[in-house]
């Protein structure tokens, strides 16, 4: 007899409460007034809608594939609060797993995270296969107890309407490497797999398996995408019916289908879609009926109950992350007259952002240098309706790793020392590109310009380099070894864990060593990680690699916490002119503020 059920999914909601637009044009009960893709309060409405619309159809599931967690303010108070997953049921998911970033804050802050939300009684099942936390660490005493507790678990069976659903979930090969896991382990995904559907068909008889895998799919240079680990998952385990993938933050608008018979599914990223995927049943055979992404945006009226949950949490959030250097989460920062792209691919366009960021990092240390690349600014800052942005949407281009000196989340800066021959080296790395991600790696700097040939030989394409800016002017520097003189650079601790590396990653055809002011070597372990520039997910330090030396502090009374990446870039702004007294700060965009610092050949 055929049975239909339905799917409504999601994949990297990286917090995304209220969308990634202008904080301030955020309207999510009025209609047609705003450019904001996703946001709770929508997403909540519109799988409430769908949900009655595909109940009379058979059963429905609400379902994440990880990634939950980090992007915005409220992933940054997630130890503090663990809003995700309490919104995250409020909203009937029954379902999701873990993604690299949940582990952003160490094992022992995802407990801690996971905990609270647990004692709140607010909390989906989270189903993690392939992690293990069974060695004895102090940071894994919170997840050792949720799994004894059942919080968080392997797998999971669900009998709806007469169907029996399996549900695993899994971390995949690429995301493993990109999880500061610390005392966590991970098995071989694929292997795991195969345990799960043997145990879910011949012990449990369920009818269907679903598979949630945090691993991602990759575009081939045709533009097809047929290949990465949510695609060789099914494909070296048949018996998985069905997959939700995540990571790759890719909108499949139709299912990859894999052996003939099983569709992997994924809806890009930061609730800017609902995935809906509508399945037949029949005698043991599964097809897929209709398949589509909702977008998320403002042809939707949010639940309130969702929003009134969300406003709550704002105090909170501000207390955790910002209240200690001086900030709140919907304090008005800065105007901007346009949008400001973080487009990789159009290093032109993503040129003013690029400027701001990497003067405020120079500013916040007075370093001779500001570094930091394409992909670590995570957001572009968008005018709106009013050009408002507040520190919401300030963060977003910033928002991502954990702290050294202090608990609070967020980047810290580090800074080293390198003779201009290192500056040099440092420029060869971050200027090979890879097809597959283009632009992502392309170094952004401050205090600094730099002129390259890509037509000249790899590793030796930059051609000058010369230290300073508009108001002192720029003179160049010795880049051929004959100089010592050293030159402080600043970048974010998640850029500097990369930089360190890059003697192993060439195997050793660009030698550096990063340096404190007087010239001895950093002392750090993380030279040791393997080359990233392969993927677009974030490479965070593992606690204790880092040399505190190098770490940007604060003074005064401030001497003791460390500078983030996100608040040299607020602290920048708020010192920026305004146009008219009483204004806020306003940014230029004008020929200065989009000068061009890596001047290409031809």
């Amino acid at each position: 007899m055929k049975k239909t059920f339905t799917i409504l999914h999601t994949n990297d909601l990286h917090s995304s409460f209220i969308g990634m637009g202008p904080a301030a044009d955020y309207t999510p009960f009025t209609l047609n007034d705003d450019a904001t893709r996703g946001g709770y309060a929508r997403l909540a409405a519109l799988i409430g809608k769908r949900k009655a619309a595909r109940r009379d159809q058979g059963p429905v599931l609400v379902l994440d594939a990880g990634d939950y967690s980090m992007g915005t303010p409220f992933g940054a108070a997630s130890r503090e609060i663990g809003s995700e997953l309490q919104i995250m049921a409020l909203m009937s998911y029954d379902a999701t797993t873990f993604g690299n970033h949940e582990f952003d804050l160490g094992p022992d802050g995802l407990g801690k995270s996971i905990g609270v939300a647990a004692k709140a009684g607010r909390v989906p099942a989270i189903l993690a296969a392939n992690t293990n936390f069974t060695k004895q660490d102090t940071t894994l005493v919170d997840l050792q107890r949720l799994a004894k507790d059942g919080v968080i678990s392997p797998y999971l069976v669900i009998e709806r309407d007469g169907i029996r659903f399996g549900l695993f979930g899994v971390l995949g090969k690429e995301a493993i490497f990109y999880t500061s896991g610390g005392a966590v382990s991970f098995s071989d995904g694929i292997e795991v797999a195969k345990e799960m559907v043997k145990v879910l068909r011949e012990t449990e008889k369920v009818d269907v398996v679903i598979c949630l895998s945090h691993g991602g799919v990759e575009k081939a240079k045709d533009g097809t995408i047929t290949d990465g680990d949510d695609v060789r998952l099914p494909k070296a385990v048949p018996g998985i019916d069905i997959v939700i993938g995540g990571h790759s933050h890719t909108e499949l608008h139709e299912p990859i289908i894999v052996n003939g018979r099983t569709p992997v599914v994924q809806a890009g990223k930061e609730s800017s879609n609902l995935g809906e995927l509508v399945i037949a049943l029949d005698g043991g055979k599964l097809t897929v009926e209709s398949y589509r992404l909702h977008p998320i945006d403002d042809t939707i009226a949010g639940d309130r109950a969702i929003a009134d949950e969300i406003e709550k949490l704002k105090k909170s959030v501000t207390e955790s992350v910002f209240a200690s250097r001086g900030y709140s989460i919907d304090q008005p920062l800065a105007l901007t007259p346009q949008d400001l792209p973080n487009t990789f691919t159009n290093i032109g366009a993503g040129t003013i952002l690029a400027n701001l960021v990497t003067d405020a990092l120079r500013n916040a240390t007075k370093a001779d240098i500001g570094f930091t690349a394409n992909g670590m600014m995570r957001a572009p800052l968008m005018r709106g309706k009013t050009g408002v942005l507040t520190v919401y949407d300030v963060f977003a281009v910033a928002p991502l790793g954990a702290g050294v000196v202090d608990a609070t989340a967020g980047s810290a800066l580090v800074t080293g020392y390198f003779t201009g021959l290192e500056l040099k080296n440092l420029l060869e790395f971050f200027l090979v590109d890879n097809p597959a991600h283009p632009g992502e790696y392309f170094p952004r700097v401050s205090g600094v310009r730099f002129r390259y040939d890509l037509s000249r030989q790899k590793f030796d394409v930059v051609t000058a380099i010369e230290l300073g800016d508009l108001d002192r002017g720029y003179c160049a520097i010795d880049i051929n070894g004959k100089d010592e003189r050293l030159y402080s650079l600043t970048c974010p601790l998640m850029l500097g864990t990369i930089l360190v590396g890059i003697p192993k990653y060439t195997k050793g055809k660009l030698p550096l060593v990063p340096k404190n002011k007087a010239g001895q070597p950093l002392a750090s372990r993380v030279e040791a990680l393997d080359d990233p520039r392969h993927s677009t997910a974030q490479l965070i330090a593992p606690p204790g690699t880092v040399d505190k030396a190098s770490v940007a502090k604060g003074v005064g009374k401030d001497a003791a916490r460390e500078i983030k990446e996100w608040q040299a870039i607020m602290d920048h702004l708020r010192g920026l002119p305004a146009k008219n007294p009483g204004e806020l700060p306003f940014i230029p965009v004008d020929e200065r503020a989009a000068e061009v610092r890596a001047i290409k050949a031809g």
